[in-house]
C-alpha cells in the first residue's frame, strides 16, 4: 500500500459518523465546492425537512430480545445486495476528489451494493462501467433529445443494469450558494477567475494541488460525442434550461421503456399521481425524491411522502428513497415505511471529500454498524421483517 493511501485510510478511519465525515469535508474543500455539496435551493425549507422528518420518527421497539446477527440482505430489482443502501447520482463528483464517480462505484462495490453512475459523472459512463460491482445509470436529458437517446445507446453497451431517469429537474433550483460563490461561472483555475477565486482556493492548497494535476475537470465527457464543436459541456452548462434543456418527460419516458432493454427506474416522484403515471409508463421502479432540497423548495420530506407513494404502487413497482439519510437508523425507518432500499449522496461525497475511494467506503462501513446496532437495539432481525409496526403511530 502506497503511502498516500496509508494516509487516505488513516483520515478515513477518524470518520466515525456522518457529522465527523461533514466536518472533514469542509476542511478539505473550498467554500464553493463544499457549499455545492451540502446547499439546498432557495430557502432550503426542504433541505431541512428531510432531515427533521427522520429526526421525528420514532422506533417501536420489541425489548427483552436478543439478535445475535441481523440480516441486511436483499434484492433490489432483482440485484442481491448486503447492504439497502445504494450510492446515489452526483454531478461534480471530480471536483470533490480526484477518485470521483469511481471512488464512489469502488465503495458501493466495496460494501456490496449498487451504484447509481450520474450522466454528468466526471469520468465518462464507460470508465465508471469497468469498476466491478452492480452499476445502475442515471440519464439526464441535457441539451436534447439525441443527447439523451446516444446516452441510452452507450449505457445499455457498457452493461448497466438499469436506467434512472430523473425527472425533477425542468429547470435547476436556484441555489444562491453556488452564486455567490462563484461556482455557476466556473472553478476553472485560469487568469480569467482567478482573483474572483483565490480566497476560496489559496486556502485549500492540498485540494487544489490534486485538481490541477488532475487536469483542471469541471467538464461532463459523457455529453461530448454529441455537441456540435465535440467538446464536453462544463458542469454548469447543464443548469441553464432552455427548451431542449430539461429532466426527461413522460414522453421521453415511454421512449426510454420502449428503447432501454432492462429494468427502467424514475426518480423524483413525490406523490402518488406522479408514481401511478410512472408505473403507467413502464417503470419498474420509483425513487422518491425531491433532489436532496436542491429542486422545488417546499416540496414534502421524502420520508413524509414515502407510505402515499408505496400505497399508491402496490406490488406494481418497487419503490426506493433519497433525501436527508445520515445514519443507520434513517435507512431503517425509511424501511419500516415501504422502501426496498435507499440512495444517499452528500454521505458518500463527504467521505470522498475527506480520503477519496476510503472515505467513501467508511461512510458505507458506517452505516452497516449503525444498522446492525439499532436492528439489536430494536430487536429486529432482518430487514425483510420491517413495516410500519416498527414505528410508532403518528
Amino acid at each position: 500500500m502506497s503511502v498516500v493511501e496509508t494516509a487516505r485510510r488513516r483520515r478515513a478511519a477518524r470518520l466515525l459518523d456522518a457529522a465527523d465525515a461533514q466536518r472533514a469535508a469542509a476542511r478539505a474543500l473550498p467554500r464553493g465546492i463544499r457549499e455545492y455539496v451540502d446547499g439546498g435551493s432557495e430557502g432550503e425549507v426542504t433541505l431541512r425537512r428531510n432531515a427533521r422528518a427522520f429526526e421525528e420518527a420514532a422506533f417501536a421497539p420489541r425489548t427483552a430480545t436478543w439478535v445475535d446477527d441481523p440480516d441486511l440482505s436483499t434484492k433490489v430489482l432483482g440485484i442481491p445486495v448486503d447492504l439497502p443502501v445504494l450510492t446515489a447520482p452526483c454531478g461534480g463528483m471530480r471536483l470533490v476528489h480526484p477518485d470521483g464517480d469511481l471512488g464512489l462505484a469502488r465503495g458501493a462495490a466495496g460494501a456490496g451494493t449498487i451504484h447509481v453512475a450520474s450522466s454528468a459523472a466526471g469520468y465518462t459512463l464507460e470508465d465508471i462501467a469497468a469498476v466491478d460491482g452492480p452499476q445502475w445509470f442515471q440519464l439526464y436529458r441535457f441539451s436534447s433529445q439525441a443527447t439523451m437517446e446516444n446516452l441510452v445507446g452507450r449505457a445499455q453497451a457498457a452493461g448497466y443494469s438499469a436506467l434512472v431517469a430523473t425527472v425533477d429537474t425542468a429547470v435547476a433550483g436556484f441555489r444562491s450558494r453556488d452564486y455567490k460563490n462563484g461556482f455557476s461561472y466556473s472553478m476553472r483555475v485560469n487568469a480569467r477567475n482567478a482573483v474572483k477565486l483565490a480566497p476560496q482556493l489559496l486556502p485549500k492548497p492540498a485540494w487544489l494541488t490534486r485538481y490541477l494535476l488532475d487536469g483542471l475537470p469541471f467538464e461532463i465527457p459523457n455529453t461530448a460525442e454529441v455537441t456540435v464543436d465535440g467538446k464536453p459541456m462544463v458542469l454548469t452548462e447543464m443548469t441553464k434550461g432552455g427548451a431542449g434543456s430539461h429532466s426527461p418527460t413522460w414522453s421521453d419516458v415511454e421512449w426510454l421503456r420502449a428503447n432501454w432493454h432492462g429494468p427502467l427506474v424514475v426518480k423524483g416522484i413525490i406523490t402518488p399521481e406522479d408514481a401511478q403515471r410512472a408505473v403507467a409508463a413502464g417503470a419498474d421502479g420509483v425513487i422518491v425524491s425531491n433532489h436532496g432540497g436542491r429542486q422545488l423548495d417546499g416540496s414534502p420530506a421524502t420520508l413524509t411522502a414515502l407510505p402515499r407513494v408505496v400505497d399508491a404502487v402496490g406490488d406494481q413497482a418497487e419503490v426506493l428513497m433519497d433525501s436527508g439519510i445520515r445514519r443507520g437508523s434513517d435507512v431503517l425507518k425509511a424501511l419500516s415505511l415501504g422502501a426496498r432500499a435507499v440512495l444517499v449522496g452528500r454521505l458518500p461525497a463527504w467521505g470522498l471529500a475527506a480520503a477519496g475511494t476510503a472515505g467513501v467506503e467508511r461512510v458505507l462501513e458506517n452505516l452497516r454498524t449503525e444498522m446492525v446496532r439499532t436492528m439489536r437495539l430494536m430487536g429486529c432481525r432482518s430487514v425483510a421483517d420491517l413495516d410500519p409496526t416498527w414505528l410508532e403511530a403518528r
